[in-house]
């Protein structure tokens, strides 16, 4: 594999694409959002497969964090199920920025931890993150991120992490976001009176969305444990809108790429 690195701050047009599933409130789903957003992009028709089955998937799923979500989902994927491939740097720097020379990859899609470390203390226009294993792993994935996703829940509580996370962390670094409302009920909510809510709240601040959200069913939750992806849910019709949200957002990504 080729060990071209892309310096901070560029953004060649001949590397791999970095997406960074970001927010700092945890529990808004940002490890379902990547892995399943990644199996989207693999099963695509826009990147064309490797005849050779031991070639590098043009799509890889990563994880920064200590505790390897991505790599414990995969590990129960049956391996010829997973259209990508998977890396796992568990905060360590220097392991993801190698792939990005290798012209074979066309997207990176990343996991970020549950919790961001952040310094309460941090002045307004300086760099909110904290000083530890985890924030040093994030400023090196922001320095090459392409797009940011921002998950954020009808809930109310996740609202203002994903503010800050949008006006703290990545409008200073001026990386394009696009924010994902997650985990709509359309049981609890079918009138869409807490989603109509949300999305004037996201819109009155012009952060650019995905038209609709990703709903929330239980068949997601037990994908983990079950080790399955959403494009390998058993076929129903809620397995069908499922697989839909997540395709809206990986096409949406595209657009924004």
């Amino acid at each position: 594999m080729s060990t071209t690195l892309t310096r901070p701050g560029e953004r060649a047009e001949d590397r791999a694409k970095v997406v960074v599933v970001v927010q700092q409130k945890g529990g808004t789903g940002k490890t379902t959002i990547a892995i399943n957003v990644a199996a989207c992009s693999g099963r695509s028709a826009v990147y064309p497969q490797a005849s050779n089955e031991d070639a590098p998937a043009p799509v890889v799923a990563a994880g920064i964090d200590v505790q390897g979500s991505i790599e414990k989902w995969c590990a129960r994927v049956r391996e010829v199920k997973l259209p990508f491939d998977y890396l796992v740097t568990k905060g360590k720097t220097g392991i993801l920025p190698l792939i990005l020379g290798d012209p074979t990859r066309r997207r990176v899609i990343v996991d970020t931890p549950g919790f961001m470390d952040v310094d309460p203390d941090a002045e307004w226009d300086a760099d909110p993150l904290g000083d530890s294993r985890t924030a040093d792993a994030l400023r090196e994935l922001l320095d090459v991120a392409d797009l940011a996703i921002v998950p954020i829940t009808p809930s109310r509580i996740t609202w203002d992490e994903a503010e800050f996370t949008i006006e703290r962390i990545l409008k200073p670094r001026k990386i394009p976001f696009l924010v994902v409302v997650n985990m709509h009920d359309p049981s609890k909510d079918k009138a869409e009176k807490q989603l109509d809510k949300l999305k004037a709240w996201i819109d009155e601040r012009e952060y650019p969305r995905v038209a609709d959200p990703i709903r929330r069913y239980t068949i997601h939750e037990h994908a983990h444990e079950n080790g399955t992806l959403v494009t390998e849910y058993k076929m129903s019709g809620t397995a069908l809108n499922a697989r839909e949200d997540f395709m809206r957002v990986a096409l949406t990504m595209e657009q924004m790429l």
